[in-house]
């Protein structure tokens, strides 16, 4: 399936809608590009705008497999499993934020957060409490569903 853009309300509410608002989902796995490397002649090269962070879902309901892309990816935190918790979403949240970061300089006027329950951006902390939620906040988020579950089979030889 081809990427989706999330730009708009009704994008989040089409993807919330198309994934049954995440409910009964899972994080499977996470893959984040810093943007951020050391050249060989020692140098340090930042990518303003460069970081990306895909992660991939697997659901009890169909679709069962989806794949959210997330670019200039400013802060995120995945929660794992934690004490007496089970790491199941029973429903995500997606919301369009205005002037939320610091740094108005630097930060970009919008950004899009994805959370595992509801989200107050001045509750976010770097507790260590459980229960505790996952969430990404980003300047763009593109969406897709996949057919394998975003497993890579190995050819047999």
């Amino acid at each position: 399936m081809e990427w989706k853009q999330v730009q708009t309300d009704e994008d989040i509410r089409e993807l919330l809608d198309s994934y049954s608002w995440f409910h009964d989902a899972c994080i499977v796995s996470a893959q984040y590009v810093s943007g951020t490397h050391v050249a060989e002649d020692g140098a340090m090269w930042f990518g303003p705008g460069e970081q990306r962070l895909s992660v991939l879902f697997h659901s009890q309901w169909e679709p069962y497999y989806l794949e959210l892309y997330f670019e200039g990816v400013r802060r995120f935190r995945l929660i794992g499993m934690q004490d007496n918790y089970a790491n199941i979403i029973f429903e995500a949240f997606i919301k369009f934020f205005d002037g939320i970061l610091p740094c108005e300089h630097f930060a970009p006027p919008r950004v899009i957060v994805w959370s595992n329950s509801e989200f107050d951006p001045k509750s976010v902390g770097e507790s260590l409490e459980e229960p505790a939620d996952s969430y990404i906040i980003a300047s763009s988020l593109k969406w897709r569903v996949l057919s394998d579950g975003g497993v890579k089979k190995k050819n047999a030889e």
